[in-house]
């Protein structure tokens, strides 16, 4: 017979004994076990790494994407060959071969591209014939941006792009890199410049738990949000240029004549009973349903690279989320931005809705990096303060938008309205003259009173507002816009002034940022002075780099 356990003897009669089993801690298991695999994987980091050979099939995407987003000039080109009889054979033949070129160059790519993180500075190298090697310092690492297209998605890969302060395109574009991989190195690009070691677990575990803890969501965005920005922010130019010459081949005088054109015209005749008013009303009906079917691309757009929008405050890194069908992480360190950019374009007031713009250090070409910088889509204006609230480390604190602001000088209207008020007057006299019809100066001083009356509109736009810390400059024309300039983020201000300036003690001021310029025009002398007194103030305080 077994000998009883002490347990047992101690157990009373007429009882079921309890035995207490110690369970196992999953979650921290799989953690010690994710902190080992990133370990291991920032020790692997150290040294050459190529890429996955899947990113061939992502150099060619990227390649042939960047031909066919800088070929808008050819559709007309191409449209009016294929009208005049385009040879399919040739067309094909071409096609075929430049898929050849950009499939062999980007397998030469693949076979020479290598990186590693080592002494905190991530070094790419790549070339054939002539090896190139770029040392990136992790201080000067501006942006990354993760992205996840979806042929990447089945086998769990995805693209890391490192954009730095200055540079005129992506520093390093690293591309099929494994998911854990991808956001292990992401965090050690992060943290690197702010840690003395990352070497041993405690310390890594230490980094996990902190992001865990400050981890905040600032703000999400629904999919009706994203249909709005769709809709508001849509860049009808494009449109224009495209359509433009692709209209002139059309033959409008067989449209126009054919029974259907005839029977709407008639139509419309009937409803509106020959009234001008409400035909203008039906024109502008229709145009504005054009431009509601035309905004579907950019509506549909929105939503496949933003959906589901989120906005996270990871220590001082402000990472975006989203992407349907390319899944893509964006991280921004909140010390890089420059300047809060709220924008409305015209539509956006008839919903009363904001974007909002973090904007970075720019590169060499302004156009090219504008499209970089972190945005918030369809912001109400309630929500900005709230917004900015949530990132106290945002130079010069959280600020709702003002309610009012100090007009500039009004001589910036007068000195602009005398050059086409002097040129009618010129034509006119040359014109009478010249024995010209009633017409001719109807169409001189009509064109001349549209060109007043956008000038006064866009005066009536121009302001600014001073704060302790902030500065804030109002412009626009049908739409308006904010620019929020932290005084502790200014390189320089230039200050410009006329004879006629100084007589009416006004000053023409340049703010200086690393972003960019910003200018207001035609404001007192006194204002000025005071934005040069607070940014020397701010920044002898802190002398930190203003990068």
């Amino acid at each position: 017979m077994d000998k009883p356990s002490t347990a047992d003897n101690h157990q009373p009669h007429g009882t079921e004994a309890v035995v207490t089993v110690q369970p196992v801690d999953a979650a921290s298991s799989d953690i010690n076990h994710t902190l080992t695999d990133n370990i291991n994987i920032a020790s692997d980091l150290q040294q050459w790494q190529a890429l996955s050979a899947w990113s061939i099939v992502s150099n060619i995407f990227s390649t042939l994407k960047s031909i066919l987003s800088n070929g808008f000039a050819i559709v007309p080109i191409v449209y009016t060959g294929w009208k005049q009889g385009f040879d399919m054979q040739w067309g094909i033949l071409a096609s075929g071969i430049l898929l050849l070129l950009v499939t062999l160059l980007a397998i030469i790519e693949w076979r020479k591209f290598r990186f590693r993180l080592n002494n905190h500075q991530l070094e790419v190298k790549r070339g054939l014939l002539f090896t190139k090697k770029d040392e990136i310092p992790l201080s000067r690492i501006q942006n990354i941006r993760y992205e996840q297209p979806f042929y990447f998605k089945p086998l769990s890969l995805g693209t890391l792009v490192i954009e730095t302060a200055g540079s005129k395109n992506d520093e390093a574009h690293l591309a099929a890199l494994d998911t854990q991989q991808a956001q292990t190195l992401k965090r050690l690009l992060l943290n690197l410049p702010y840690a003395k070691t990352l070497s041993t677990s405690e310390h890594s575990q230490v980094n996990e738990q902190d992001s865990a803890d400050t981890s905040q969501t600032i703000v999400r965005k629904s999919l009706w949000d994203l249909v709005l920005f769709g809709f508001y922010q849509n860049n009808f130019i494009w449109f224009a240029v495209i359509a433009g010459p692709i209209a002139g081949q059309i033959n409008w005088d067989n449209i126009f004549d054919s029974p259907v054109a005839q029977q709407f015209w008639l139509w419309a005749q009937q409803q509106t009973h020959q009234n001008i008013g409400l035909q203008t009303i039906m024109v502008i009906v229709v145009l504005f349903g054009v431009y509601s079917l035309f905004s579907l691309i950019s509506i549909i757009a929105a939503i496949l690279k933003y959906h589901p929008y989120q906005l996270d405050k990871h220590d001082d890194t402000l990472q975006r989320s989203g992407g349907v069908i390319s899944h893509q992480q964006d991280a921004l360190a909140i010390r890089r931005i420059q300047l809060v950019h709220v924008q409305q374009p015209i539509i956006a007031r008839l919903f009363n809705r904001w974007t909002l713009y973090f904007k970075q250090v720019k590169g060499h070409e302004v156009e090219h990096k504008t499209k970089q910088h972190m945005l918030v889509p369809s912001v109400k204006p309630a929500e900005i303060e709230s917004l900015l609230a949530k990132i106290p480390h945002l130079s010069g604190g959280a600020s709702a938008l003002p309610n009012s602001y100090s007009p500039i000088h009004v001589n910036w209207l007068t000195r602009r309205i005398a050059l086409p008020l002097t040129l009618a007057s010129v034509i006119s006299i040359v014109g009478y003259y010249g024995h010209q019809s009633l017409g001719f100066f109807e169409v001189i001083w009509f064109a001349t009173t549209m060109v007043i009356v956008a000038l006064f509109i866009r005066y009536k736009q121009w302001g600014y507002v001073v704060a302790d810390q902030v500065i804030w400059q109002h412009s626009g024309f049908l739409g308006q816009q904010w620019k929020r300039v932290t005084f502790e983020k200014v390189q320089h201000v230039s200050i410009t002034q006329t004879q006629s300036q100084k007589q009416a003690k006004l000053a023409y001021v340049e703010v200086g940022l690393a972003s960019g310029s910003v200018v207001f025009p035609y404001i007192p002398i006194q204002v000025a002075e005071l934005i040069i007194t607070r940014s020397l103030n701010a920044t002898s305080h802190d002398n930190r780099n203003w990068i």
